[in-house]
């Protein structure tokens, strides 16, 4: 069994800061088309949590000024359509940088699809795992996203909050 996938290179008008939002519209429109749900950051996966399509994005500057290349993949097993697969996650961030032309993601780069977003998360409100350096750092519960991106994870005493973004630590569900 292979890996297999496809990959995109987007030029978003949007703020470099705000570039972090690529992979979730991208994740996002993906999850749709599929009728799935994300793991935090940006994974896409069934309703019991198997990885369906990985995303992956890197952004940079070229003659053409900022870009974002986006890679998604998955098992061979999975007989996705990789065109099906690429247009909606471009669609979604094409969609998602119109919003940020209409002064919709003033408050951050995900203010315009954070609603969709939570609809999909898989997680929010259970248990989970804070995973860094492959050494788990903390148990709580998924709290919530910003408009950044980060995670909030009430660490079981209740008493502390742990805020993750997606390049510090992983979440992990518990069973």
């Amino acid at each position: 069994m292979g890996v297999t996938g496809t990959s995109l290179t987007l030029r978003p008008a949007v703020p470099m800061g705000y570039v972090t939002g690529t992979p979730y519209a991208c994740a996002l429109g993906v999850a749709r088309l599929l009728g799935a749900r994300l793991s935090w950051p940006y994974g896409v996966v069934s309703s019991e949590g198997e990885p369906l399509v990985g995303v992956d994005a890197r952004a940079g500057y070229d003659d053409e000024g900022l870009f974002v290349r986006c890679d998604l993949s998955w098992e061979d097993d999975k007989d996705l359509d990789p065109q099906a697969i690429e247009h909606a996650a471009a669609d979604s961030a094409h969609t998602w940088e119109q919003a940020h032309a209409e002064g919709r993601c003033a408050a951050g780069p995900l203010a315009s699809l954070l609603g969709d977003y939570f609809d999909v998360l898989l997680g929010m409100g259970e248990s989970v795992e804070v995973i860094r350096g492959g050494r788990v750092i903390g148990r709580g519960t998924l709290a919530g996203v910003d408009v950044w991106g980060r995670a909030t994870v009430r660490l079981e005493n209740g008493e502390q909050e742990l805020e993750i973004a997606p390049e510090q630590a992983m979440i992990r569900p518990l069973p």
